[in-house]
């Protein structure tokens, strides 16, 4: 296997990470070579080669199996939808054997995502919980650390904390004891910093966050901008959920700032929806900021966005356009969304019911709506979602404002 050849012959000229990598790669690029969670790039094999003063032949790197020629299709044009079915192909055709078990493992990560971006929930959590159980078995720290973090974050996103929670803590508990690239260890964090808000425990989350962001000027973290703008992002949200709404916009700003565009688009784009959602649920909602935020994703969702990132932005601009008073407009992108449900995730259709009741209580129809969104604010508060559960009551109070006046 190519990682673990690499770090025999690093190991065996007796360089570290850093000297290694030099100025071509980052050290934290060339752990995930060596720990089999990224595969190498021509141009990179041919650096390392100089460097070791050795032949590709010296890393075992072959023609590939049928898997490996699917990844390297995959890791070349990205992990789009149609990705889905030659990842799907391949893992059938592969036998899995113990050398291989890490390229399978590639190979399900890689899956994974593309599943994600077509929002099938329910496809994505069954490789992820397959690719948890086959990193196990490689025995390596770092597949078993990572797939748990990963595990952990779409069930928070299905909104199974309890199991989000255990995940995410058996991982930052391998990420420590392993001592794991920082870059592991902060991926753990936020998740949990994540699952301890939506729980309602703000001053945990908050404190975590802070110690988090507060490590972003340390040199040494050689975290990816990516990482760092996802750090600032998870802090902004529990300062929103606190309801130190200054700190939110500040350190969201922050977060839309510190990555450029072609460093990762879909991040980037997703970002300002997240900022969108963020102006769209301040108090007072500043509706201004958010519908630039939503021109600035829009144009960047019709090249790189998925059916998922599309249907994040209707809703948006089916919010946006509620808020701005513009009932009739904001029905008619309901029924779209009706229409076409698409990568509609489990919060984002609660949170859509929740609109349908604004509007039909704008229309007059009292009662049903009144009682509908009651239900769904006592199910978020048994939930645990305090969050969620007083956004619900704050979108009945608004309703029956506007529909008195």
């Amino acid at each position: 296997m190519f990682g673990r050849r690499l770090r025999a012959l690093r190991i065996a000229h007796g360089f570290s990470q850093v000297q290694l990598a030099g100025t071509e790669i980052s050290p934290a690029y060339l752990s995930r070579l060596e720990s089999g969670a990224r595969p190498p790039t021509a141009r990179v094999v041919t650096y390392l080669c100089e460097k070791l003063k050795v032949t590709p032949a010296s890393f075992g790197t072959t023609a590939g199996s049928s898997l490996a020629r699917a990844l390297a299709t995959v890791m070349t044009v990205g992990e789009l939808p149609a990705m889905a079915a030659v990842l799907e192909e391949a893992l059938l055709q592969e036998q899995e054997e113990d050398d291989d078990a890490v390229l399978r493992w590639q190979a399900q990560w890689a899956l994974a995502r593309c599943y994600q971006t077509q929002g099938k929930v329910t496809e994505e959590l069954a490789v992820l919980h397959e690719m948890t159980a086959l990193g196990d078995r490689t025995g390596l720290s770092e597949l078993r650390a990572r797939s748990r973090v990963r595990l952990a974050r779409r069930l928070r996103a299905s909104g199974d904390t309890a199991g989000a929670r255990a995940h995410a803590e058996e991982g930052l508990a391998l990420a420590e004891t392993h001592d794991l690239p920082h870059s592991d260890v902060v991926e753990a964090l936020l998740t949990l910093i994540s699952i301890a808000a939506e729980e309602g425990h703000l001053a945990q989350a908050r404190a975590d966050a802070d110690r988090v962001v507060g490590t972003l000027s340390d040199d040494s973290a050689e975290l990816p901008l990516r990482l760092q703008a996802e750090a600032l992002w998870t802090a902004s949200i529990v300062c929103g959920r606190q309801g130190d709404h200054s700190a939110a916009v500040a350190t969201m700003k922050r977060a839309l700032a510190v990555l450029p565009g072609s460093e990762d688009p879909v991040l980037w784009m997703r970002m300002r929806l997240a900022a969108a959602s963020m102006y769209l649920r301040l108090d007072p909602r500043d509706t201004s900021e958010a519908r630039l935020r939503l021109d600035e994703a829009e144009a960047v969702t019709t090249l790189v966005g998925m059916p998922v990132h599309q249907t994040e932005l209707l809703l948006l601009r089916c919010q946006l356009a509620f808020h701005e008073g513009r009932f009739d407009d904001a029905r008619v992108l309901s029924d779209r969304l009706d229409a076409s449900p698409e990568g509609l995730g489990s919060r984002d259709q609660l949170r859509l019911d929740v609109l349908r009741n604004q509007i039909e209580i704008i229309r007059g129809d009292h009662a049903t709506a009144v009682a509908d969104l009651e239900r769904i604010a006592k199910e978020a508060q048994m939930s645990v979602n305090v969050e969620l559960s007083a956004e619900v009551w704050r979108a009945l109070a608004e309703a029956l404002k506007l529909a008195e006046g």
